[in-house]
């Protein structure tokens, strides 16, 4: 059975944990930005270093920066010639400090071709353009009542599409407010740092100064999320830009598309395109087409008529549209298993029945274990006694879960221990040390954990005290074993210590490239990008005239969220753009949706592809974002892509995980 967010984390950590911790490459290689992973040998399967480049690709005899790569060498002792290089979401997702991942999605890859990975400027490792929460926040004596008057303002307006635009607006304003980043503008101008410099079209040539220094013969380009974003404009560049001499291209690789071509606003409509395609699915196939008519179309009336008039029910309760907006919406992400049941849920709620209604509600209470959605309808017939089965296996699943992370947490923290009591000389740097060998080792989510932790004492001296201290770290560290270390370790301390703790806990040093996504970056580069999106009443104009608004919510938030950033950061624009037209390419292109992509929907991929003459475009179904990097189907169709791209796809993995949707007389679990 599936691991719950939590196991999936410690499992992510402990893949690290189970071995002794290599000593940070900064010690043996002065070109590695972060320690090299277990398992790996520097200088044999593992290499690291730096690409410098200018800072204003028009002024290259100006301000340098550098960019920090590592390559995972070919586990074949015969590669091919041409390696992989894979571009990172975000914007301002750190690929090194998400390695772990990122080599476990590309193994397959890394079995016959070099692996390129590299921080994109403004990230982590590669001239991070941190600006420290305590920077941002204007007001820290009233920091936590303003968030809490903000989020009462919120919720009070209970945004959606048919929200006052200028009322959202103001409501985000206020957020702004409470942390600004117009303070980050000057804190970076401090350190020479030019702003404006930071986008896509840089990172673009940054890449192919990074190409030219490795000096492969040819690449291959593999995107995920805003990493489709990279790739799309590299082939466009070796499209249009003219310039000559430019390393070779072989295939290229779009994962949850982020294409040019979409309009900012559509992220309002992320969970509808979503919904309706289950329904669009159901009108592919004939049975369930033969069954249901006309579903979508069906399910986008009803919403609309709920909106109006609620549903009574003989108890004399109600469905309301939010309660049917709230069954679909957890369908696509948290109870995946009932989107074989949403076309009869329509029909049933058309003519006032509630059977999967009530199904539905029972599901999300965990009163009840739905089949997997793959093979659904034909389990339906056994299901008192599957779901019986079931239930005692997952049981059985979860112990054995539990005994082995218990297992692997223990080995996890001994081997933090071990390394840092040879590393520290007295009990500040040993505290210090079991941190950041904790960071280290986990990486990724939890790292970017333990920072958000961190904030309350960034923000309040006041709260740099013990107590501070030792409920930061029992929030920020998950190994049962290394926390009671470390918490009797603070008790002892003097307070001398204390504050020499403090002191390296709150300085940049220590706060650089220990986050997955920087959020300063994330902004700043969507600005200099697409800023002639960002205008909310524009936003406001398309969600009116949207088919299905009441699927919107509070994802109408998202465009004045970033209007206002960008207008702090003085990089907004100054009138609306459409979107630019798709970028056009004859490199061979293999496109990857995920069915349940609710960042970068299915039908972004299918827009890029309308202008790549050379595309394959697939659809996963049942799996999420960045498909290529997460699901076996998905990888193995990126393996055999990158391996033959004129080779028809296999792709007997999508069809064995279609939905099988109910029928209307089915039996229902019980």
């Amino acid at each position: 059975m599936k691991k719950p967010f939590t196991a999936t984390l410690i499992a992510i950590c402990t893949v690290a944990l189970l071995s002794p911790l290599a000593a940070p490459a900064q010690d043996a290689a002065s070109d590695c930005a972060i320690p090299v992973p277990d398992g790996e040998t520097l200088g044999g399967t593992f290499s690291c270093g730096q690409v410098e480049v200018p800072e204003n690709w028009d002024a290259p005899d100006g301000r340098m920066i550098q960019i920090s790569y590592v390559v995972l060498k070919s586990t074949n002792l015969a590669p091919f010639e041409d390696p992989v290089i894979y571009f990172q979401g975000g914007p301002g997702g750190s690929a090194l400090n998400s390695l772990s991942q990122i080599s476990g999605g590309t193994a397959g890859l890394r079995q016959n071709r070099d692996i390129i990975v590299f921080d994109q400027r403004g990230t982590a490792h590669s001239n991070e353009l941190l600006c420290p929460i305590n920077v941002r926040i204007a007001r820290p004596e009233t920091y936590e009542d303003d968030l809490d008057a903000v989020e009462a303002r919120f919720e009070a307006l209970d945004i959606g599409a048919g929200s006052d635009p200028q009322a959202v607006y103001d409501v985000v304003a206020a957020s702004a407010e409470v942390v600004d980043y117009r303070s980050c503008v000057p804190y970076l101008e401090d350190q020479r740092i030019d702003i404006t410099q930071y986008n896509t079209q840089s990172t673009v040539r940054d890449t192919i100064a990074l190409m030219r220094h490795l000096g492969y013969p040819a690449y291959n380009l593999f995107g995920g999320s805003y990493g489709s974003m990279v790739t799309l404009s590299i082939l466009d560049h070796y499209e249009t830009a003219g310039e000559a001499e430019l390393p070779p291209l072989r295939v290229a690789v779009i994962d949850g598309v982020a294409p040019w071509n979409a309009e900012f606003y559509e992220m309002g409509f992320l969970n509808a395109y979503v919904i309706l395609r289950v329904f669009a699915n159901c009108e592919a196939d004939p049975d369930c087409a033969a069954s249901y008519a006309d579903i979508r179309q069906r399910t986008v009336d009803l919403l609309a008529s709920l909106e109006a008039d609620s549903l009574l029910r003989d108890d004399g309760t109600e469905v309301t549209v939010q309660d049917l907006s709230g069954i679909l919406l957890s369908s696509i992400t948290l109870q995946k298993n009932m989107i074989p049941f949403l076309p009869r849920l329509i029909a049933e709620l058309e003519r006032g029945e509630f059977a999967v209604f009530d199904l539905a509600q029972a599901a999300s209470r965990a009163e009840v274990v739905l089949p997997e959605a793959q093979v659904q309808a034909a389990l339906l017939a056994h299901e008192g006694a599957l779901a019986e089965a079931n239930a005692r296996l997952a049981t059985i699943s979860d112990q054995f879960d539990a005994i082995e992370e218990d297992i692997s947490l223990i080995l996890g923290g001994a081997a933090i221990i071990r390394e840092a009591l040879l590393k520290a000389t007295n009990r500040t740097e040993l505290l210090e040390a079991l941190l950041e060998g904790y960071l280290d080792a986990a990486g990724g989510s939890v790292a970017n954990l333990a920072m958000t932790n961190l904030e309350p004492l960034l923000i309040h001296r006041d709260q740099r005290t013990r107590e501070g201290l030792r409920s930061f770290i029992q929030q920020a560290v998950i190994i049962p074993s290394l926390q009671a270390e470390m918490v009797a370790l603070i008790d002892l301390l003097s307070e001398g210590e204390l504050s020499a703790v403090f002191a390296d806990l709150t300085r940049t040093a220590f706060l650089r490239g220990r986050t997955i996504l920087d959020s300063i970056t994330h902004r700043i580069i969507r600005c200099n990008d697409i800023s002639y999106s960002f205008f909310n009443d524009v936003a406001f104009e398309a969600y009116a005239d949207f088919e299905a608004p009441q699927l919107i919510g509070e994802l109408a938030k998202w465009v004045p969220s970033y209007q206002i950033s960008c207008e702090q950061l003085g990089l907004a624009a100054e009138a609306y753009e459409p979107a630019p037209p798709g970028v056009v390419s004859d490199i061979p292109t293999l496109v990857v949706n995920g069915a349940l992509d609710t960042a970068t929907p299915a039908e972004w991929g299918l827009r890029a592809a309308e202008t790549l003459s050379n595309v394959t475009v697939v659809t996963i179904p049942h799996t999420g974002h960045v498909a290529g990097i997460f699901n076996d189907c998905g990888k193995a169709l990126v393996q055999s892509f990158v391996l033959s791209p004129n080779t028809p796809l296999n792709t007997a993995c999508i069809e064995a995980a279609r939905t099988r949707f109910v029928e209307p007389d089915s039996p229902l679990p019980e």
